[in-house]
């Protein structure tokens, strides 16, 4: 089961890789709003960069998500901060677009969280702490799967904090996710993930051996409370967070994104991308035209 688990990632991974190179973006990046390059180091771009090839997303600002329709030509949003901070809140106006974009029910699009500070150590990352190959795994494979729903949301840090039902930090809560957040603070021990409720062998996990202690040096999280064990893909065991949700995840994700395709229908979804990708090209230049 692993091993089909890693053949998926890496036929989903292609097929994004093919949608990027087709000049599509597939994710839409919102870090506090701020549309600089590079994120100020911030590791998601970096990691989705490395993972998926140049194009494969976009910085939008608060405004754009305020529009109704804006997030429909991408096939996730990705919500966190800029640089290392701790990041800020988006408008009720944005977090109503976004939730209404991912859907809710047996409709929803594919929602994956990280309730700490875990961009930090992903890929390229400038942010001051240590790479950390588990927590960049972590992230791509989820990345990966929350965009094959076609309107998926993937949270980091104060990501994690909206994604959730209510929060006590007074950001703006999207309601994706049953449970409660804190605000994001703290300091102290390493963290040590270990699987969650869900058990092991699920399609997040593939290629990771569990226990294990990340490479942070600064450990700051959101503590979530009252979540779905359902949804609580790994776990805090030991040290900063013990017993606290580390990556939560609802259905769509957990099972690969709605259960894994035959090989020769990942073959077809990438052959189509890259021709969807050209006729969409070509949609845009008579528009403009």
């Amino acid at each position: 089961m692993k091993t089909s688990w890693i053949l998926a990632v890496g036929a989903a991974a292609a097929m994004l890789t093919a949608t990027a190179a087709s000049g599509t973006p597939t994710y839409a990046v919102w870090l506090d709003g701020v549309t600089s390059p590079g994120g100020g180091g911030n590791g998601i771009l970096s990691s989705l960069d490395h993972a998926f090839g140049a194009g494969s997303y976009d910085l939008v600002s608060t405004s754009q998500l305020e529009t109704a329709g804006f997030l429909s030509s991408y096939r996730t949003v990705i919500v966190s901060r800029y640089d290392s901070s701790f990041g800020g809140s988006m408008s009720n106006t944005a977090a109503a677009n976004i939730r209404a974009y991912v859907g809710a029910g047996a409709s929803q699009g594919g929602v994956a969280v990280f309730t700490n500070d875990a961009a930090d150590n992903f890929f390229g990352a400038t942010t001051g702490d240590p790479f950390d190959a588990n927590l960049d795994r972590l992230f791509t494979n989820a990345a990966t799967f929350a965009a094959t729903s076609g309107h998926g949301y993937i949270g980091e840090f104060n990501g994690a904090v909206m994604a959730m039902n209510t929060n006590s930090a007074g950001f703006a809560a999207i309601g994706l996710l049953q449970g409660d957040a804190t605000a994001v603070g703290g300091n102290g021990a390493q963290f040590i993930y270990d699987v969650g409720p869900i058990g092991a062998g699920n399609p997040i996990d593939a290629g990771i051996s569990f226990p294990f202690t990340d490479s942070d040096t600064s450990t700051f999280l959101t503590s979530i409370t009252g979540a779905d064990p359902n949804n609580v893909v790994d776990v805090y065991a030991g040290g900063r967070g013990d017993g606290l949700p580390a990556v939560l995840a609802n259905r769509f994700v957990i099972e690969g994104g709605g259960g894994v395709p035959e090989p020769a229908t990942w073959a077809l979804m990438i052959s189509g991308f890259g021709v969807a990708g050209a006729a969409l090209r070509r949609r845009r230049r008579a528009i403009a035209a």
